[in-house]
Order: C-alpha cells, then sequence, then structure tokens
C-alpha cells in the first residue's frame, strides 16, 4: 500500500491512507473504506439521475416565496401571507390577472 501526505508550512504531514503495517492491523479497514466508496458511489448515481421530485419542491418553493412577498405588498398581513404562501403558484397567476 502507499502514502499519500501533504504539508502545510509548519512541516507536519497529513496522512490520507495506511501504511502497509497499520493495514495488517486492521484487516477489514480497506474493506470497510471500500463498501463505503461504493455506497456514497450509488448515493451520488442516485441524486444524478434524479426522479424529478427535487425539482417540483423547488419550484413550489419558489411559488411560496413569490406570493408571500406579492401577499405583504398588497395587504401587510401575516395571516394571508401564510394563506397565499400555502396556494403558491395558484396565488401568483391571480395576483398577475387581477391587477
Amino acid at each position: 500500500m502507499f502514502r499519500v501526505s501533504c504539508s502545510d508550512n509548519t512541516g507536519r504531514g497529513l496522512k490520507t491512507s495506511m501504511s502497509d503495517d497499520e493495514a495488517d492491523y486492521y484487516p477489514d479497514a480497506n474493506d470497510d473504506a471500500d463498501e463505503r466508496l461504493e455506497e456514497l458511489e450509488q448515493r451520488i448515481e442516485t441524486i444524478e439521475s434524479g426522479s424529478g421530485r427535487a425539482g417540483i419542491g423547488l419550484l413550489y418553493g419558489l411559488g411560496m416565496a413569490i406570493s408571500v412577498v406579492l401577499s405583504w405588498s398588497r395587504n401587510y398581513s401575516i395571516l394571508w401571507c401564510i394563506l397565499h404562501g400555502l396556494l403558491s403558484w395558484v396565488y401568483v397567476i391571480y395576483f398577475a390577472f387581477s391587477r
């Protein structure tokens, strides 16, 4: 096994992998690292492939933010802001046509 190290201005090295002696003392450490790496790769693939649900949540949140701002600019009421925030894009469209 090889050792990768980098040093900062103080001359201390930062060890990023195990030496052969450490690998002999902790035999399962490399297996655990491989399993964790595979799990991370699967998570990244899941995130990258996406199911479209993240985009829907983002759009709903954007509509909610816009509707709350529009409601506050017209009514100056927290209760109306909450109601219009729940309606999201429905209130934004209503606001656009009612102006």
